[in-house]
């Protein structure tokens, strides 16, 4: 994997940032307003040389690459730049392609130096001859597409501004008859193919627009809410105010990684690269109007004051995607590119360096796994299988850890392979394509981390050992009854006796894989007099010490989790785990690595989606296949394009893992939508696969039926919704704490 901009993109979109920001100020923003365009920032536009961005090299342009031209619209969104960014960007590259056929097109890129204004229409006239065409009011020339016949329109005569949402220039035309002048640049199948790629960089770029413009819309929301006080607090303290904003803001960023997906996908010549760009733009293009409802909220009364500049942001969010139809129909073009075979021709991306796959070392590890899992699933283990607790198996554990691939990623002192993050969500994968659970593995893989870095060493020879042999499991006592998810709320006791030792006492609810384990890494309070997070520390309690107790609570999951009680147990103090009162420093390298771990709530997700697409292939409804039911098939595509939205987040944050880049929220806000959706989803499938969906079975559409009762419980566990919604508030947007 690799989310780096090089230092020249990185570049690019400071100087973008300081053009647009300079240039695209409130009061000049209202001032565009009456004509669409603000003609000095369009000079520097020309200036800067946007609009000659990705026109070929042999045409007099640029020729950068499409991420390129993602992040310079991205910016122009940011600050909704009163000129037809994105429009010049493709019509001028159309027009240098086809000017290798056509003196008179590279007559017209020359005349784009002087300030001339080129768009395009968005559907092929032969089908749709009156249509809205962006910029259309200010455009010298518009490049449609007739049949087979690539054509360049202009001498048109002054067009009749018509009020419109976003105060755009925006024009109703019929074509080409409303062009005075028509000059075909080439013909047949070429010019059918540059146009239908030209439509698909319009459609990546405007959604990198309205990535930056909802990134921008919900920071100005956020710096509100700081502003405002109601009740003696800011605003965005109330979790009404800041959790809907998280929601937003998550949905915006994977917007964002979404469209560098498809850039990526394009680039890598990928079968799925088509489809991706239908995801982005259908993301974008819903994700950006319920972002700015969200963010004009925040103002109250005053969002839709005119003298905010919100609302602008709210108008155009809608206004910049109406252009090209009901942007609802993408969901069909998804799963007509999907499923149905359809192939359209791409924009060529250039050299894209970021890589949103694992790395050939992961998928040759993946493919390693997969066939290590082949060869030794017996029929007794496959029977075994369970996606909970309740499919460990002792023997193939300690079959796995002698084979290396219990905890592939350790050092080797400890049984590893010492193998990266990219390398174990391979192997997740598999585990998961082979219905064996993947819980005890990642607890105790989580505990024996911490120990690595916090224990003494005689606890390290003593546990690590035995975790790295598959012999013993580790659970976790964090949550409590009265608690829930304020772990730090601690209430279980931890008090040094005279002999040195600690007596132990209370009670920890949830602790998965607790009738199993060896070992609770326990958070206990041992200062009483410290406020809450500073008298607290963490333990290692071997669980066959006197005084534990084990109760079962069984799950709507058909899982099995525990309620723990320690009665005056005592533990030596080799046990401690870090610093005397120092549970805090613990417990948060604790929670980074779980949130860095988030693709883990993900994989129920993709079995249950990958179920129904295997079931909707052969599926029929009425006697006709299902997937020609537009409704079925635009259900199955939005669960698709939630699922890649998913991944990509889940995916950064394992890239910040690996690469030891700090984000105290892309964790969190990758486990939050994962389980978001998920739970979604589920709820949505199961009514398009009823009524087979209703039977339970860990086979086909048992995956839905379980994702049901499943799903819901992802939302709770690791950190309800709730906590991580504020967690993402707080440092993605710097709104005010909220709990």
């Amino acid at each position: 994997m690799n989310l780096y901009l090089s230092d020249e993109q990185r570049m690019l979109r400071e100087s973008m940032a300081k053009l647009f920001s300079t240039e695209s100020t409130s009061e000049r923003l209202r001032a565009a307003e009456t004509e669409g365009i603000d003609v000095a920032l369009w000079r520097r536009v020309v200036a800067a040389g946007i609009a000659m961005l990705r026109v070929p090299q042999q045409a007099g342009g640029l020729e950068s690459s499409l991420l390129d031209a993602l992040l310079v619209a991205e910016e122009a969104g940011r600050y909704i730049a009163a000129a037809p960014i994105v429009e010049i960007i493709v019509a001028t590259r159309l027009l240098g392609l086809a000017s290798t056929d056509n003196t008179a097109a590279q007559e017209w890129l020359e005349r784009v130096f002087d300030g001339a204004i080129i768009s395009l229409a968005l559907h092929d006239v032969q089908v749709c001859p009156q249509q809205v065409v962006p910029a259309g009011l200010i455009a010298d020339a518009v490049l449609i597409i007739n049949g087979e016949q690539l054509i360049l329109c202009s001498g048109f005569a002054p067009r009749q501004r018509q009020a419109n949402l976003g105060s755009d220039a925006i024009a109703q035309l019929t074509l080409p008859q409303d062009a005075g002048e028509r000059m075909v640049l080439c013909e047949g199948k070429r010019a059918a193919e540059l146009f239908q790629a030209a439509i698909e960089e319009w459609k990546l770029l405007t959604a990198a627009r309205l990535a930056g413009l909802s990134r921008q819309g919900l920071q100005m929301a956020a710096d509100y809410s700081k502003e405002r006080f109601a009740f003696g607090s800011p605003i965005g303290s109330f979790q009404g105010i800041s959790h809907p904003l998280a929601d937003a803001i998550t949905e915006t960023e994977g917007a964002q990684l979404l469209t560098w997906r498809a850039a990526w996908a394009i680039a890598k010549g990928r079968v799925d690269a088509a489809a991706s760009v239908s995801m982005a733009y259908w993301w974008a293009a819903q994700m950006a109007s319920k972002s700015m409802t969200r963010a004009l909220r925040t103002f109250g009364g005053y969002g839709v004051s005119l003298e905010y500049d919100i609302q602008m942001y709210y108008r155009k969010s809608k206004s910049a995607v109406l252009p090209l139809g009901d942007p609802q129909q993408e969901l069909h073009q998804i799963g007509q590119r999907l499923w149905h075979g359809v192939s359209v021709a791409l924009p060529n991306a250039g050299q894209i360096d970021l890589d949103f796959s694992l790395g050939e070392r992961a998928e040759a590890f993946g493919a390693e796994v997969a066939a290590y899992f082949e060869t030794n699933m017996t029929p007794e283990l496959r029977a075994h299988a369970h996606h909970s607790v309740a499919g460990f198996h002792p023997a193939f554990n300690k079959q796995l850890a002698r084979d290396g691939l219990l905890f592939p990623h350790w050092p080797k002192q400890y049984g590893g392979q010492e193998r990266d993050a990219y390398d174990l969500a391979a192997m997740t994968a598999v585990l998961e394509a082979n219905g064996w659970e993947h819980v005890t593995a990642p607890i105790t893989n989580q505990v024996a981390q911490i120990l690595m870095l916090f224990a003494c060493d005689e606890v390290k020879e003593e546990v690590l050992t035995r975790f790295g042999s598959g012999e013993s499991l580790a659970c976790m006592g964090f949550t409590e009854p009265s608690c829930g998810c304020d772990v730090f709320a601690a209430k279980t006791k931890a008090e040094k006796q005279k002999d040195g030792r600690w007596l132990i006492n209370g009670q920890k609810i949830f602790t998965t894989a607790a009738n199993l384990a060896d070992y609770c890494f326990l958070l206990a309070r041992t200062n009483p007099d410290k406020p809450k997070h500073a008298g607290l520390s963490v333990f290692l309690v071997p669980m066959q010490s006197p005084g534990i107790e084990v109760h079962a609570v069984h799950t709507l999951q058909d899982e099995r989790t525990n309620i723990v009680y320690f009665s005056d147990v005592y533990l030596e103090d080799k046990y401690l785990i870090g610093p005397l009162d120092g549970g805090l420093k613990v417990m948060a390298s604790t929670l980074e690595m779980e949130h860095g771990a988030a693709d883990q709530y993900r994989h129920g997700h993709v079995s249950m989606v990958h179920a129904t697409e295997q079931w909707a292939l052969n599926a029929k409804r009425l006697g006709q296949p299902l997937l020609n039911d537009r409704d079925a098939c635009g259900r199955l595509a939005r669960a698709k394009t939630h699922l890649e939205v998913s991944t990509v987040l889940c995916r950064r944050a394992i890239w910040a893992l690996q690469e030891k880049i700090h984000s105290r929220y892309w964790g969190p806000m990758a486990k939050y939508f994962a389980c978001e959706m998920y739970q979604t989803d589920a709820l949505d499938l199961m009514d398009l696969t009823a009524p087979d969906s209703i039977f339970a079975s860990n086979q086909g559409l048992g995956h839905v039926e379980l994702g049901y009762r499943q799903s819901i419980g992802t939302t709770i566990y690791g950190g309800t919704s709730e906590v991580q919604r504020s967690l993402v508030a707080e440092q993605a947007l710097a709104m005010p704490k909220s709990r």
